[in-house]
């Protein structure tokens, strides 16, 4: 794989994997709110708030991100095959 395939994945990969957390981490993150009904002053309606940055409560989901795009970053990186070019 040359530099610039290598530049492309390192930007589009983790871009993707970041809205598939937040997604994830939208569903983990919600708030459950105790509400009054708008047209019952009486009723009251369980609402709820989605917070994907709520860190209290999908720290852990972000921190699994992080470490993922670390190792992914380090894996592409990395050049094991380094091609030796100098003449004997």
């Amino acid at each position: 794989m040359n530099k610039n395939q290598r530049l492309v994945l390192a930007i589009f990969i983790p871009a993707f994997l970041f809205f598939i957390t937040l997604i994830i981490a939208n569903s983990v993150g919600v708030t459950w709110i105790g509400g009054l009904h708008q047209w019952s002053p009486t009723k009251k309606i369980i609402t709820h708030t989605n917070n994907p940055f709520d860190w209290g409560k999908t720290w852990y989901v972000w921190v699994t991100y992080f470490i993922i795009i670390f190792i992914f970053e380090y894996k592409l990186f990395s050049d094991k095959d380094i091609p030796n070019n100098k003449k004997k």
